[in-house]
């Protein structure tokens, strides 16, 4: 079953720059069922869709979090 969640990266450790987003894009996409994946460092938004039978959103948020990014679920569009 796919899914598509927008999370946004608060507290202090940020994305700073493209190469930040190229790491976090890169790194969810090597998680099994992980479809798409976009960050933005400018709006500190990581938009993915994936599918919820092979990763669990608390996978995805535990992989950023060893990364050093504390995420919260959004619900922008």
């Amino acid at each position: 079953m796919m899914q598509t969640k927008t999370l946004k990266v608060v507290g202090q450790n940020t994305m700073h720059c493209g190469g930040c987003e190229s790491t976090v894009q890169f790194t969810l996409r090597q998680l099994p069922g992980i479809e798409q994946v976009k960050a933005n460092y400018q709006t500190q938004v990581i938009r993915l869709t994936f599918d919820a039978q092979a990763v669990t959103l608390e996978q995805v948020r535990q992989t950023l979090n060893g990364m050093g990014y504390q995420v919260e679920e959004t619900n922008d569009a």
